[in-house]
């Protein structure tokens, strides 16, 4: 049985559209989308910041996040609860542990 092909992080996609000399600012600019629109959907689906992300990394969106499509490249709507839930982050700062 074949593995469902995963999302990439937000590392990830941050660091591809580092390696093409863009920011998610850079995004939103060339795109006429509202400040903060790209970098929000790294985490949670949008699709028109989707598509401007996947013009800039000269990827298609459903190879991007695969969840968030069909096996054709059709946008799931609605999207699944699952798409919607934040996901969990490294933590900076461990309080709560001894040093």
């Amino acid at each position: 049985m074949a593995r469902k092909p995963r999302d990439k992080t937000p590392e990830e996609i941050l660091y591809l559209l580092s390696l093409k000399g863009r920011t998610c600012a850079d995004v939103d600019r060339a795109h006429d989308l509202q400040v903060g629109t790209a970098s929000k959907t790294l985490g949670y689906p949008h699709s028109s910041a989707e598509q401007a992300i996947a013009s800039v990394l000269d990827l298609p969106a459903a190879e991007i996040w695969p969840s968030r499509y069909d096996a054709f490249g059709k946008r799931l709507k609605p999207q699944p609860a699952e798409n919607y839930r934040s996901r969990r982050r490294l933590r900076h700062c461990q309080k709560r542990r001894a040093a």
